[in-house]
């Protein structure tokens, strides 16, 4: 029994120690801990196996952990590609990948229909972090919907990143919009 209660205890605390999220508030308190859930607008926070609820909209980001790793039942897709990030925006989850940059404005997501669907959109940014060119319907897209397509070019090229003087005049990375 006592072995059973340390695999057990060993497992939840592995699964915590690769699952951390900083939660930043618009009030500018940061909150530490695991998204275990999305579901109408408000975030379920475990922290020290305390679950805290926040409204999406006091948030002004999520941050997760450095190593890609996490888990959240609002995204049931394993994050597998080294360097890839996740924000929050509106009641949607973004996932972003440009070498050795990171979002600073995150895009405007929304879909006026009920249509659903994952767009993936290849992007290119300049080194002040603007988007310069953004072509939805990349690998691993869900739907060729024209509207969803639109609406995620959209959605990227409100996007804004880093400021990074020295990068190179041109990066090329994607962005994943969950509709």
């Amino acid at each position: 029994m006592k072995k059973i209660t340390f695999l057990l205890s060993a497992f939840f605390i592995s699964s915590f120690a690769f699952a951390q999220h900083t939660v930043v508030l618009k009030n500018g308190k940061t909150m530490t801990g695991k998204v275990v859930s999305l579901v109408n607008g408000v975030i379920q926070l475990d922290h020290n196996q305390t679950i805290s609820t926040v409204k999406v909209s006091e948030i002004s980001a999520i941050k997760f952990s450095e190593d890609g790793n996490y888990s959240s039942s609002a995204s049931s897709q394993k994050n597998d590609e080294v360097g890839e990030k996740e924000m929050v925006t509106g009641d949607s989850f973004v996932r972003y990948k440009v070498a050795d940059r990171n979002l600073v404005k995150a895009p405007r997501v929304d879909n006026m229909t009920q249509k659903k669907g994952t767009v993936v959109v290849s992007i290119t940014i300049d080194k002040y972090g603007n988007v310069t060119k953004a072509i939805p319907g990349a690998a691993g897209s869900s739907t060729t919907d024209d509207y969803l397509f639109t609406k995620a070019r959209q959605a990227a090229e409100s996007a804004k990143f880093d400021n990074v003087p020295t990068a190179p005049l041109a990066q090329t990375g994607y962005i994943i919009i969950n509709f």
